[in-house]
């Protein structure tokens, strides 16, 4: 049963890896403008982040070098290009660039994690919060991580409220979950679960207070949120 759990968990990477490698999406031609050039559109989400009645557009840009593409010898395609998360509000003629950050998406291949597949899952706008999510899944190794970061348009910029994140053993089940609100300055540290069999969990929940309460914006964070 885990050998199944991982084959789910590692073919369910790979599709979204092959969903940003699919045909590039098309912005509204309002928006065209903050694609930089010679970059496909991989990821678009739409919805009103700063309470306005309008329909905000998020999406994520990626460059199209050719000399960034390169392949194993196995055939496996190794894309660097960079990737560029853009938050545009919506105007009465247009939008208006509030946030763009060339580091936070990382490309779909980066040599220090040669044996990682593709890291960025998915991306949507719900309730005025913008949701990004990342996937780390080893080939060599047993630990996968899921992580997800939330972020709210506040006095013109996009802030980090909250992260979540789920993590397990795939050779022993052993699980633990994150989960930290930005705004209270509290994490929550969920330990002794099971992936495995929920009857084996035996959890056990832990609070620690985050050093810092200063804001933290979306252009501020690292590859995938992670400080390593």
């Amino acid at each position: 049963m885990r050998l199944s759990y991982a084959l789910i968990m590692a073919s369910g990477c790979l599709l979204a890896g092959l969903q940003a490698a699919e045909a590039p999406l098309a912005l509204p031609a309002a928006a065209r403008a903050h694609l930089a050039a010679g970059s496909k559109v991989i990821k678009m989400a739409t919805g009103d982040l700063n309470a306005d009645g309008r329909a905000d557009l998020v999406f994520v840009g990626e460059a199209t070098d050719p000399k960034k593409i390169t392949k194993r010898g196995d055939g496996y395609e190794q894309n660097s290009n960079t990737r560029t998360i853009v938050v545009l509000l919506a105007e009465k003629e247009g939008y208006r660039k509030v946030c763009e950050s060339a580091k936070f998406i990382p490309p779909a291949y980066t040599l220090e994690f040669d044996t990682y597949m593709d890291r960025f899952a998915h991306m949507q706008t719900e309730k005025g919060v913008l949701t990004v999510k990342f996937d780390w899944l080893a080939s060599a190794g047993s630990w996968t991580s899921m992580e997800t970061f939330k972020f709210r348009f506040e006095k013109g910029r996009m802030r980090l409220i909250g992260a979540e994140e789920d993590s397990y053993s795939r050779s022993l089940g052993d699980k633990m979950l994150t989960s930290t609100n930005y705004l209270t300055g509290k994490r929550k540290v969920t330990s002794g679960l099971n992936q495995f069999d929920e009857k084996e969990s035996r959890p056990k929940v832990a609070w620690e207070s985050l050093e810092s309460k200063t804001p933290i914006y979306l252009e501020d964070l690292p590859p995938c949120g992670r400080k390593e």
